[in-house]
């Protein structure tokens, strides 16, 4: 029922239920219960649609308020869109600053914990049977020839043990056939995830898993952000060139005014 009730306020706005001259209203969008995050851009941490979900980073709290695209395009079209528009970007940034800033301590944690080079033994399941068998083989033969030397049957005994004995060769090279040299784990710089490059498939799974692209967008908005804050007009230059086209637009219509007595 909650998640239907989600699904309508996103698609038709928390007012759909409301009078039509309510619904005719266009900024709804000021109310608190309102998410400012997804109107100007994304809520990693929606509780429809968490980013997070299913991962280690419980720490990050979700996000109930409305998420609607109704209410992002009344946004996008209202007269007062640039008055607030700073101002949640503001609080954007430090919403995301603070994501970076733990996944980068998670990743600080995590780089410690991470497997050196050096040799690593992967033997796919057939040949780990192979060796089970070879090795029970081995084990039969040595007790076939402890028998057989307490017979008095010498020659017999001694070919078991050389039978053993290549057995256990032949498992050593199987052994060293599926041993390789390892680079050893890394951290991914962007989301934080352990994974091993020796492992391709994998390795490309994480890159196309949603925690990385979500933390590759959060990154990625962050550097937006704070090159457009820097580099806005500090506000009494933007309350000037404000005042500056309400007076162009004021001298424009009072020439209109006087070609229309001309006539």
């Amino acid at each position: 029922m909650q998640d239907a009730r989600a699904l309508l306020d996103s698609l038709m706005g928390p007012s759909r239920d409301k009078s039509f001259e309510e619904q005719k209203q266009t900024d709804g969008w000021k109310a608190k219960d309102v998410c400012k995050r997804y109107l100007i851009g994304f809520c990693p941490n929606n509780v429809q649609d968490n980013w997070f979900h299913n991962t280690r980073r419980k720490d990050i709290s979700t996000c109930s308020k409305i998420h609607s695209d109704r209410l992002r395009a009344d946004f996008d079209a209202h007269p007062d869109r640039d008055k607030y528009l700073r101002e949640y970007e503001k609080e954007f940034l430090d919403f995301l600053e603070g994501l970076v800033r733990e996944a980068d301590a998670w990743i600080s944690r995590e780089s410690s914990n991470c497997l050196g080079p050096g040799k690593v033994v992967r033997i796919p399941i057939m040949a780990k049977q192979r060796i089970a068998e070879m090795q029970e083989q081995s084990e039969e033969l040595m007790r076939q020839a402890e028998d057989l030397a307490e017979q008095g049957n010498l020659q017999a005994s001694k070919q078991a043990v050389e039978t053993s004995n290549r057995l256990k060769e032949d498992i050593q090279e199987l052994r060293e056939k599926h041993t390789y040299e390892s680079g050893g784990e890394t951290v991914c710089q962007i989301c934080g995830v352990r994974c091993n490059p020796d492992e391709p498939a994998d390795y490309k799974a994480h890159l196309d898993g949603r925690l990385h692209d979500g933390y590759t967008k959060i990154r990625a908005k962050v550097k937006e952000l704070r090159e457009k804050l820097r580099n806005a007009p500090p506000p009494a230059q933007r309350e000037e060139r404000g005042g500056e086209k309400g007076r162009d637009r004021r001298r424009e219509g009072s020439r209109e005014r006087d070609r229309d007595r001309d006539r």
